[in-house]
């Protein structure tokens, strides 16, 4: 009796071993990781020849229930950017840090290094950056898709407070909000400029900033600016943005909220998650 009752323990072990082992081998491919409460789609610019954007919506947990309106944020670079952001507003949003907000990517289908030259600069640079880049200049095309063609689809589709809306980027990125900031500055409310590249074209911000101090004394705006000090990019990004604060500082703009920040120990890239922490926190302030 005993040894049939142990048959029976072997047969029935190897029976399980052979189900688990079948399971493993039979497993369908892992899927990718998914970012939960997202939305994407694309639009073709008629104003940036050929191009279609590919645009990523992250929506504030609570959003479909709601009939509130929410503040959103563009941001540039989203082939990088968008997740990151998306989560670290999300952090930000559960600990009730900052506002509700709609996080809003602007992406590429293919060509992300070269194309972002393009949208982002507003002109040639024959200076330092000199053959190295296939085309640049198209930040005002770029505007216009942005303008016409983005937010009008972002405004009839989602909840968008647009009495508070804000752009984000870095580097390239970071120079195209500064130039929104002196050329069309009725875009957005609020500006995230992160180690922007304003030694372009031999410090051209600095001088279309001069501009349009010219002919304003006011700007109602929320501007929240920083680089790291082991930025490598010194004549690009760490000298004229040091001029640009100082600048800025002087100026004292009626109704500006400029809130400067430079990160010890942060590289050109590794300053980012904390710049952007800091400045979702200063621009969506609950």
């Amino acid at each position: 009796m005993k040894t049939i009752c142990l048959i029976r323990i072997i047969v029935t072990s190897l029976l399980c071993c052979s189900s688990i082992i079948q399971a493993q081998t039979t497993q369908t491919k892992p899927k990718q990781v998914c970012l939960i409460n997202t939305e994407q789609f694309t639009i073709a610019s008629k104003y940036v020849a050929g191009e279609n954007y590919v645009i990523q919506v992250g929506l504030p947990i609570g959003y479909s229930p709601t009939k509130k309106s929410y503040p959103v944020l563009y941001v540039l670079d989203g082939d990088k950017s968008f997740g990151m952001t998306k989560e670290i507003a999300d952090w930000l949003m559960w600990n009730k840090e900052i506002e509700n907000i709609i996080v809003v990517g602007i992406s590429y289908e293919q060509g992300w290094w070269q194309k972002r030259a393009r949208d982002y600069s507003h002109c040639d640079d024959t200076i330092l950056f000199k053959g190295r880049f296939k085309q640049t200049g198209g930040a005002d095309n770029f505007l216009k898709f942005v303008k016409h063609e983005l937010s009008p689809v972002i405004n009839k589709n989602y909840k968008i407070n647009q009495d508070s809306t804000a752009i984000m980027g870095i580097s390239f990125g970071g120079m195209l909000s500064t130039y929104i900031l002196f050329t069309q500055p009725e875009m957005f409310k609020g500006y995230i400029t992160i180690a922007p590249g304003l030694g372009w074209n031999n410090n051209s911000i600095l001088e279309i900033e001069n501009d349009f101090f010219g002919n304003h004394k006011e700007l109602d705006k929320l501007l929240y600016l920083s680089y790291g000090t082991l930025d490598n990019n010194i004549e690009v990004v760490v000298n004229p943005t040091i001029q640009f604060i100082q600048t800025i500082q002087r100026r004292n703009y009626e109704g500006l909220k400029f809130v400067p920040e430079v990160f010890e120990g942060e590289t050109h890239i590794s300053v980012y998650a904390t710049a952007l922490t800091h400045g979702l926190k200063t621009i969506f302030k609950r």
